[in-house]
């Protein structure tokens, strides 16, 4: 937990302390009565805060039956960020790429008409999978990492330095088709858009290699700096 975390839990108790204090002046009746209705409050506040934290903890926020869209998993990772991980920096850029995803596609269906049959708007569907796919590997990572075992933090770096890069390099490739499609407007097709084909041969080349990178379990130092799309 945090210290930001800690700090927030400190500062609700002395206001529910507070709020009881309050109470227990301002109540015309007998000591026990007092007593009795000041307990129960503290109880109920108690409760209460323990629910809020629990269903906002990374654990539950991160359930992969909870995670639906881009928004489920951004929420998912900033829950992480109020977690003792060394994987912050990670899950900072796994979150601007969700936004960036999010933008790109609002881009996209600006520029065409979601009532018709559209490759592009297919394969936007393709790129929203393959984002959310690799976003829930990288929760799984950061969540089976043991911060006991310091000589593995290497390799789970490496593995999400992968997959942001993978990341990346779709996104990048998904901007220059919307690009294209812009320029030609609504009636834009395939065959005039050859970033389409990019987009599609790059999404086929990083999931053909996601199996090779999982099954080498290689060993290596991250680079100290990702550019962001």
């Amino acid at each position: 937990m945090k210290n930001s975390t800690k700090i927030l839990l400190a500062v609700m108790g002395i206001v529910e302390a507070l709020l009881a204090v309050i109470l227990f002046n301002a109540l015309n009746t007998g000591m026990l009565l007092k007593l009795l209705v000041v307990g129960a409050v503290v109880v109920i506040s108690l409760i209460a805060d323990g629910a809020i934290l629990h269903a906002g903890s990374a654990s539950v926020v991160s359930d992969a039956k909870k995670l639906k869209d881009a928004d489920d998993y951004i929420k998912a990772f900033n829950a992480w960020l109020n977690e003792d991980t060394p994987f912050e920096n990670y899950i900072k850029i796994a979150i601007k790429q969700l936004e960036s995803l999010k933008r790109k596609q609002q881009a996209l269906r600006a520029v065409l008409d979601d009532s018709k049959d559209s490759p592009f708007l297919t394969t936007a569907a393709e790129v929203d999978q393959y984002i959310l796919a690799n976003s829930k590997r990288i929760l799984n990572r950061v969540m089976i990492y043991d911060q006991g075992d310091v000589a593995k933090y290497n390799e789970h770096a490496a593995y999400l330095e992968t997959i942001l890069g993978e990341d990346a390099h779709v996104l990048s490739d998904f901007e220059n088709l919307i690009l294209e499609v812009s320029q030609i407007g609504d009636n834009a097709t395939a065959a005039a858009t050859p970033c389409l084909t990019e987009l599609t041969n790059a999404l086929r080349s990083v999931r053909s290699g996601e199996d090779a990178w999982d099954q080498q379990n290689q060993h290596f130092d991250p680079p100290q700096q990702m550019m962001m799309q």
